[in-house]
């Protein structure tokens, strides 16, 4: 096992491998900032996957964005004639990688999928968390152990860039949207009155939720007001959209499914507030400069925190933060219920007022 820290002076090119949520890799993107400071000569490719691509695509650190398609790929496996398709698409990725000829590779996800990608990569020098799971550490030439929790992703990416010389960290978080972007966010905001208040109420995680009646007593709360209302998320969750603000007068401006994640992040920079749960668009806005009211559950905001702007509620409960999808007691998933709407306006107006007061100034 190799000594640390490392120095990447003479590599050629470097691949950084980092395939996953959006929130994740926008939480990479200092890494990415870091190294491009350290080793502004040695170009730095970025392995991603489909679904937060956009994320890093015209990131000026980056020399070239590495799509991976692993979450179709798997998919289409054993769909007759998309299988082989697969099969072809999975071949020609391994060959890219090996073909890049990486002096290094920096896994900072640390599970199976990525392991494989360093595999494919093929470099001498190999550099992850010795904390990784499901065997990913084994594959690595020099294993960085990470702070001990609780202490915020980044900071955490950030221990593996400073392992490989990049002692000096650029807590930059910049996603390149284009104008076209911005002009079609334009055109989807037309005549919507500020201020601009963006609802996402979606996640994955059950844990996560709040019910969909308070993000619907909230929305008509700021309609009433006179704020123009959008509510955002992904493809399948415009029906959970359409069930908080259908019916609602004024009636929110419902973009579910309908933006890209660069027309996200357009979005978000022109907004006055965020309301969320923790979920990527709470760091896209976070990114942007936008401010936040975020509702915690089982998640940790020290870990997983929005990082600028904003606010946190949260219920300090025995169990939590419990970091599981799914509650295990009886008084079932009471750190979300127990989050009033009373509340989540009151720190909303305040950031609002803030804002406001900060134009003004």
């Amino acid at each position: 096992m190799g000594t640390l820290p490392i120095q990447l002076d003479g590599a050629r090119r470097i691949l950084l491998v980092k395939p996953s949520a959006l929130g994740d890799v926008v939480h990479a993107l200092p890494v990415a900032a870091s190294l491009a400071r350290r080793y502004p000569s040695v170009p730095l490719d970025w392995l991603v996957e489909e679904e937060s691509a956009d994320v890093v695509r015209g990131h000026p650190a980056v020399a070239e964005t590495i799509v991976s398609g692993r979450r179709r790929w798997l998919r289409q496996l054993g769909n007759g004639w998309e299988s082989s398709q697969a099969v072809r698409e999975m071949a020609a990725f391994a060959r890219r990688l090996r073909g890049a000829r990486y002096d290094a590779v920096l896994d900072l996800q640390g599970l199976l999928k990525s392991a494989v990608y360093v595999l494919c990569a093929g470099a001498p020098v190999r550099v992850g968390f010795a904390e990784g799971r499901e065997g990913a550490p084994l594959v690595l030439t020099h294993r960085v152990t990470a702070p001990p929790q609780p202490v915020h992703a980044v900071e955490r990416y950030l221990a593996l860039a400073s392992a490989v010389g990049a002692s000096e960290p650029v807590r930059e978080f910049r996603i390149a949207v284009a104008p076209e972007d911005e002009a079609a966010v334009g055109e989807l905001l037309h005549a919507l009155p500020r201020p601009w208040v963006v609802l996402h109420a979606m996640a994955r995680w059950r844990t996560k939720l709040w019910e969909a009646a308070r993000w619907r007593e909230l929305a008509e709360r700021f309609g009433r007001e006179g704020m123009g209302v959008i509510l955002v998320g992904g493809g399948a969750d415009r029906p959970g959209a359409e069930a908080i603000g259908g019916g609602l007068v004024p009636s929110p401006r419902n973009l579910a499914g309908a933006l890209s994640v660069k027309q996200l992040a357009a979005l978000l920079a022109r907004a006055d507030l965020l309301v969320c749960v923790d979920s990527g668009p709470m760091h896209v806005a976070a990114a942007m400069g936008t401010p936040v009211v975020a509702l915690f559950g089982s998640t940790d905001p020290r870990r997983t925190g929005p990082l600028g702007p904003g606010v946190v509620l949260r219920r300090e409960l025995p169990c939590s933060p419990c970091l599981d999808r799914r509650c295990r007691i009886a008084d079932a998933y009471r750190c979300m219920r127990d989050l009033q709407v009373e509340e989540v306006w009151r720190a909303a107006q305040g950031l609002l007022a803030a804002g406001e007061a900060s134009k003004q100034s």
